[in-house]
């Protein structure tokens, strides 16, 4: 599994505010993750950019695909993080490598 960051190391290393991490939640701009209760967000959702961290582009239209296959947030969630068939590493991996086709691909048939 993906390093887990907490919302507020999130914010630090975006350099946003803990509550617009939930604004990006919200969005499906990044991942959320429950441990012990506490929302978490896999390192891979954050790319190093030309001008510092931002959130990797490719995780809001991966999950919006998702969504409308059926899949609820979590489901998704949990979809972006686990092996796959099809695929040689969890999806987030393999978008955090800019492989954003192969991953999209393998959501196809699960929508029909």
């Amino acid at each position: 599994m993906s390093e887990m960051l907490s919302q507020r190391q999130a914010a630090l290393k975006l350099g946003v505010t803990p509550s617009r991490i939930k604004q990006l939640w919200a969005e499906h701009v990044l991942l959320k993750v429950m441990i012990d209760r506490q929302p978490h967000v896999p390192a891979d959702c954050i790319a190093k950019g030309p001008n510092g961290w931002v959130p990797l582009e490719s995780v809001r239209g991966t999950m919006t695909m998702l969504l409308d296959a059926g899949f609820s947030a979590e489901e998704a969630t949990d979809w972006m993080l686990s092996e796959q068939d099809g695929l040689e590493s969890p999806p987030l991996e393999l978008l955090a490598k800019n492989r954003v086709r192969e991953v999209r691909n393998a959501i196809l048939p699960l929508a029909f």
